[in-house]
């Protein structure tokens, strides 16, 4: 029998990132008790979560096998192992709003999980989503869409385009369509109990008891943080420009450290 697998859907903008930081720094207690799979720089999961986010943009026979050789690669290498597997990645449901166009909760959520049913077999995944209070997790969404995704227009227009993109609920009926209420599990990122030890209702969900969670080393910093509003405006303002990819990327970097600059910047609009 396959051991238990649980899949973190992420979304993006919940704190994934902190959880991933938190799971290597604890990574030789958790390994008796839960094998956990991040997007460490080179792995395959990683470039799964890649692929997924690609192809939910571009949904063609391409990128759908380029997923799929990912899915499977990624599951052969739970195979023979004996512990719960936990693994995790933000864009497994796809592009969050801002990037390529998308404007609704994740169009291409039932393609990818059917591809993550059926090319994990014989593990049968649970999974799990973070969510976070809408307003807030827009707030974020929009911030990371300009700082890393390039995006260009004003939040007006953000909120505009993205008005009707859907509900939390929407998105926890559709997987429970997909899979059943039991696999499919939402947790609230407004019900983390300690934000220096972020996602703990992932991990319990996974199957580690409180008596190794106690044991868990606490993180000492936030990751990820947002642009400031002025040096968020500056950043859109370059996104509008035709600047080659390694010109921007270092005008990015350079805001990004020098967020103090910008701090009575210009409001956006």
């Amino acid at each position: 029998m396959a051991r238990r697998l649980t899949i973190h859907c992420g979304v993006q903008k919940t704190a994934s990132t902190s959880l991933h930081h938190f799971i290597r720094r604890n990574q030789r207690l958790l390994q008796p008790f839960l094998d956990v799979l991040t997007p460490v720089k080179g792995s395959q999961t990683r470039a799964m979560g890649r692929a997924a986010m690609q192809f939910s943009l571009d949904p063609s026979p391409k990128r759908k096998q380029n997923l799929i050789n990912l899915i499977t690669g990624v599951r052969d290498q739970l195979v023979g192992g004996v512990t719960p597997v936990l693994i995790s990645h933000e864009n497994l449901p796809g592009a969050m709003l801002g990037k390529g166009g998308v404007t609704t909760l994740y169009p291409r959520l039932e393609e990818i999980i059917d591809l993550l049913n059926t090319y994990f077999a014989p593990f049968v995944p649970d999974y799990v989503f973070c969510t976070r209070q809408m307003p807030s997790w827009k707030n974020s969404v929009y911030n990371q869409a300009v700082k890393t995704d390039h995006y260009p227009h004003s939040r007006s227009v953000f909120d505009a385009d993205t008005q009707n993109c859907g509900t939390w609920d929407d998105l926890a009926h559709r997987m429970q369509a997909l899979v059943g209420a039991p696999r499919a599990r939402f947790f609230r990122i407004e019900d983390e109990t300690d934000p220096h030890r972020p996602g703990l209702q992932i991990l319990r969900h996974a199957g580690l008891d409180d008596d190794v969670i106690a044991t868990l080393t606490a993180m000492d910093r936030h990751s990820n943080p947002s642009l400031n509003a002025g040096a968020l405006e500056f950043q859109r303002l370059v996104n509008t420009l035709k600047l080659e990819k390694s010109a921007r990327r270092k005008v990015s970097e350079l805001v990004r450290v020098n967020q103090p600059l910008f701090a009575s910047g210009a409001q956006t609009v």
